[in-house]
């Protein structure tokens, strides 16, 4: 039996909008994305789109719970066109107030009593300000949790959902487990009888495929080999010091990411649930060919469990679109489409 989140089973991120976009003005913010990229999105058979947000785009951490419209607009914005288009929309706070995903140590969320309130409380206004949306805006309550322990964000996820729930039941809310959404940490999360709570994490196995050439990270910065997909472990492992984690026989291939994901599987198959993949991809760095082989494979892995899945990224990381948003390839469209 399939356990499948119907409505969200291909879809992609809008990385780079209203999230990690640097300096950028609202002028970046209103020609980034625009409704034509989701009736372009909706045309490829996708069903959805995930929303990465930053706060600070609608609350100034000198005014916590003052929330500014003209930041607000763009969510406002992306959720009517979705709707025009016939898709759902998964709203992601993807830094919030005292956490982000790559500021590790500095991370106060999780020990902050007043910094967790001024959390909650940004929820309980998204749940009151959407709360006759429906089916259609999903709530993701954080991004890629980084922390020594899983409690604390049991016991905060846990609040949230409720402070959300007693504003609006029906509201379908996205949980995600440690180290960076990783399927082998969704056992240590908290597992509610809710059928509301929808589970989540993240697939960029092998980051020397996945991730080459990356230049915020120093070992694939570091590391100027091309990586084919499948990856013949023998030819790269002055990157690793050895072998490919979940490699076999020296190459990682489709039976090397079915291993990385059986942790995502025995979720399902223990807990009766569905799973979200809300990232995957591979960078545009990559040859193009193993990036598209990659992606069909984890796609028929996914789709074989009902897991649905969000690429990253429509613009920006992945070779979907160029730097003038024009479709690179066809095939790499397919596949991250298929469902």
């Amino acid at each position: 039996m399939l356990y499948k989140n119907e409505g969200y089973m291909a879809g992609a991120n809008l990385g780079h909008w209203i999230s990690q976009y640097g300096k950028k003005s609202h002028d970046h913010f209103r020609r980034y994305i625009t409704a034509a990229d989701i009736e372009r999105i909706a045309s490829w058979g996708m069903d959805h789109v995930r929303v990465p947000v930053d706060y600070y785009i609608f609350e100034d951490d000198d005014k916590p719970g003052i929330y500014r419209e003209d930041g607000l607009i763009y969510i406002d914005n992306c959720l009517e066109w979705c709707k025009g288009s016939g898709i759902n929309m998964v709203l992601d706070l993807h830094h919030a107030p005292g956490f982000f995903f790559g500021d590790g140590e500095k991370n106060s969320l999780l020990e902050n009593e007043a910094m967790q309130k001024r959390y909650i409380n940004i929820w309980r206004f998204f749940s009151e300000r959407y709360q006759n949306e429906g089916e259609k805006l999903t709530f993701e309550l954080l991004n890629e949790l980084v922390t020594k322990s899983s409690e604390p964000w049991n016991d905060l996820w846990v609040r949230t959902a409720a402070e959300i729930h007693a504003v609006n039941p029906s509201r379908k809310i996205i949980i995600g487990g440690n180290y960076w959404n990783s399927a082998s940490e969704l056992k240590n999360l908290y597992v509610s009888d809710n059928p509301r709570i929808i589970y989540t994490f993240h697939m960029y196995h092998p980051m020397i495929f996945t991730h080459q050439g990356a230049s915020w990270m120093e070992n694939t910065r570091r590391y100027k080999a091309v990586v084919e997909y499948p990856v013949n472990t023998e030819l790269h492992k002055d990157f690793y010091g050895g072998s490919i984690p979940d490699s076999e026989k020296g190459i990682f291939d489709k039976s090397s990411l079915e291993r990385v994901l059986r942790p995502a599987f025995k979720f399902i198959n223990k807990n009766k649930r569905p799973l979200y993949c809300g990232e995957y991809g591979v960078i545009a760095n990559a040859p193009q060919d193993s990036a598209i082989r990659w992606c069909n494979d984890l796609a028929d892995l996914l789709l074989s469990y009902g897991i649905g899945r969000a690429v990253w990224s429509y613009r920006g990381f992945s070779n979907i679109t160029d730097e003038n948003n024009n479709v690179t390839n066809v095939d790499y469209v397919k596949a991250v489409s298929k469902k």
